[in-house]
């Protein structure tokens, strides 16, 4: 029963979270200068096909070694991301130096994906985070 019953919460949740980032490919289409459906038809987005995964990372701080992954881009058009209280997520600024990034209780992070940064040439450069 508690099984259904977290199924039934995230499938909810992914399902707002995809009118989320189907408003967010349109503004960020139309802010660009295209067609508000730009984004939306280059990525086929009503196909359907996403990719969700929820993962935890324990703070570095409680093990000498790295724990978690190491710096990257995120694939795809966007990446939604739900902080907890112990944050943990840092990016690399323009001038090589690591910085805290934080996430306000309760708000969603929308950082902007490879796949848009291919699409957008010489437009969006993403950083590593």
């Amino acid at each position: 029963m508690v099984v259904l019953c977290i199924s039934k919460t995230i499938e909810e949740y992914y399902k707002e979270m995809r009118k989320i980032v189907a408003e967010l490919a349109r503004a960020v289409s139309k802010n660009l200068g295209f067609d508000e459906n730009y984004i939306e038809n280059a990525f086929n987005m009503k196909s359907g096909f996403d990719v969700m995964a929820m993962n935890l990372y324990p703070p570095n701080s409680k093990s000498k070694s790295d724990i978690g992954i190491p710096n990257h881009t995120d694939p795809g058009f966007v990446v939604t991301l739900v902080q907890d209280v112990n944050g943990g997520l840092q990016i690399l600024s323009h001038k090589g130096k690591w910085i805290n990034v934080h996430i306000p209780h309760h708000a969603i992070l929308i950082q902007l994906g490879d796949h848009l940064e291919v699409l957008l040439i010489k437009i969006i450069f993403l950083c590593l985070h």
